[in-house]
């Protein structure tokens, strides 16, 4: 007797390439399609075993990589398919319409399986009986992906010369017509009568408000809570999961970029913009290691989890570490609340074991910070924005130095015929590799010059002042703006505690040199701005208290 498991099912599989079908015939056709069979096999239809892929292109295997006929095939290849199941579709080309070798195998699979796949517009069984008895089965199968895949490469090329011209069009300057490539964002809607893209009002509302909350350090499901909490049930997905794309969208400055074969464009103003490029490269400058805190996280340092706070044994993170005990936050005590090194906690080598109060730490910094003439001093003094400019017109000077070795190098390849000289080859991949690091470069220089003129402004240590008041009575989202402007105004901070002639490179030594002889009860930290000036301060262990500090040159 065979088990439910056991017996032959019968499957339908469903596919359209483009979301517009579905509003004609196709769906309706294709489903009427398996009833029929079913009817004529006498075997019961089970919607459950229809699989569709509406809106998913064959063409470029979309249905097998991320679609349902893909979770299909891996059922066959484990064995999960009963052998005598049925396939129906409605031709072929619904499988697969890429290189015909490649489809052919897809469909080989299906069959070696024995499951029998059967065409409802010609009424075919394609298994392994029926191409035993009739060979020509399988260069019917071979004619009918070759043509299948004609007819795709050659709707692409037209559709590839339209959308070319569409955005050379654009780049020219014309207007009043919509480019055919993807899809806009909400916070936008085309108007027919201004032949446009225009903003709609709540969805702008709803990304702004995401940008804002992105900026202050929330993760992706307490920005989703939030927002759902604001405009409404379902809003976003309650995980959040796309907020850290969205928030980096060049389409936010209204760019639309387009990729048609080996041509990237880059159609400015296509959407309304909704941030300034200034902000956006604000927010792309401070997208790594923001230190988004846990949507379940009870305490925010103001200096951890932002890669800022270093170790001076060891060079690696900082991090804050509370002691509950079966406490309310509010209850623990600031003793129990400590600042010290993540490795040396994990013991992965680092010595230095001591830890600082994290209260004694956070008022030596804010107290430092909120002194606005000496903030502002070292802020501003030596912010050479004319040497950061050279730096990134030399950079663009060499990546156009390289572009042209590798246009020429291509030029001399072109005349050389289809067998090119391995050296050149050689030349032209590792130039390639220098094009890609220079670029690098000049993105690591541009968010340099971002965070510099960031910094440099007075609205800084305004907020130093404005928002570090009562610093030990704030809750978590007002030290998390105060951890956003840490990073805004320092590079690294490095917390040194006890130094001697074998730690950190005889930095002890030097440090003696500049502030004395370091009793036990003091603590050193250093300070890198953004502009790369630098500060040395000494502070009580105990108090906070700031007993020396001086400034150092920059490297």
């Amino acid at each position: 007797m065979q088990t439910r498991s056991s017996m032959p099912l019968l499957y339908s599989y469903i596919r359209f390439s483009t979301v517009e079908q579905a509003k004609g015939q196709s769906l309706s056709r294709q489903m009427s399609y398996a009833k029929e069979v079913a009817k004529d096999k006498g075997l019961m239809l089970d919607d459950s075993l229809t699989m569709k892929d509406l809106g998913v292109s064959a063409f470029n295997k979309a249905n097998i990589t991320s679609g349902a006929l893909g979770v299909f095939l891996k059922a066959v290849e484990k064995g999960r398919v009963p052998a005598g199941s049925i396939l129906v579709i409605e031709s072929l080309d619904r499988i697969s319409r890429a290189a015909p070798l490649e489809s052919q195998g897809v469909i080989a699979q299906i069959i070696n399986a024995d499951i029998t796949v059967i065409t409802a517009t010609d009424g075919k069984e394609y298994n392994k009986e029926t191409i035993k008895q009739n060979p020509l089965y399988l260069v019917n199968i071979i004619l009918i992906l070759i043509r299948a895949n004609e007819e795709s490469e050659t709707k692409s090329l037209r559709v590839r010369s339209a959308l070319t011209k569409q955005c050379e069009d654009w780049s020219e300057g014309k207007r009043g017509f919509r480019i055919k490539c993807g899809k806009a964002p909400k916070w936008c809607i085309w108007d027919d009568k201004q032949k446009k893209f225009t903003l709609e009002p709540r969805e702008q509302a709803i990304m702004l408000r995401k940008i804002e909350l992105y900026k202050k350090g929330f993760g992706g499901l307490k920005i989703a809570e939030l927002l759902n909490k604001e405009f409404g049930k379902d809003t976003i997905h309650h995980t959040g999961a796309n907020v850290y794309k969205e928030v980096k969208r060049r389409s936010l400055i209204g760019e639309l970029n387009v990729n048609v074969g080996d041509v990237d464009y880059v159609l400015e103003n296509y959407y309304p913009a909704l941030i300034s490029e200034e902000e956006f490269n604000f927010v792309i400058a401070n997208s790594s290691k923001r230190g988004a805190i846990k949507h379940s996280q009870k305490f925010v340092g103001i200096l951890s989890g932002i890669d800022v706070f270093k170790c001076g044994t060891c060079g690696k993170s900082i991090g804050s570490h509370v002691v509950y005990r079966n406490k309310r936050l509010e209850e623990v005590k600031s003793s129990h609340k400590r600042y010290g090194c993540v490795e040396a906690r994990r013991k992965s080598g680092c010595t230095m074991t001591s830890t600082i109060q994290i209260e004694v730490i956070e008022k030596a910094v804010v107290k430092y910070c909120q002194d606005k003439v000496n903030l502002q001093r070292i802020l501003v003094t030596s912010i050479d924005s004319e040497s950061i400019n050279l730096e990134e017109n030399n950079l663009k000077s060499q990546l156009a130095q390289v572009m042209t070795e590798i246009d020429n190098l291509v030029n001399v390849l072109s005349q050389l015929g289809d067998e090119p000289p391995q050296a050149i080859a050689l030349k032209i991949k590792k130039l390639e590799s220098q094009s890609i690091d220079i670029g690098l470069k000049i993105k690591q220089n541009k968010n340099k010059q971002v965070k510099i003129v960031n910094t440099s402004r007075d609205e800084v240590t305004d907020r130093w002042l404005n928002l570090t008041k009562n610093l030990n009575e704030l809750g978590g989202e007002d030290r998390l703006a105060i951890r956003q402007l840490v990073k805004d105004t320092f590079k690294s901070i490095t917390l040194h505690i006890n130094t001697d002639s074998n730690q950190e490179n005889g930095l002890s030594s030097v440090f003696e040199q500049l502030l004395g002889v370091k009793e036990t009860s003091l603590f050193d930290l250093t300070f890198v701005f953004h502009n790369d000036n630098k500060r040395i301060i000494r502070v009580d262990k105990h108090t906070g208290k700031m007993i020396k500090g001086l400034d150092l040159e920059p490297n």
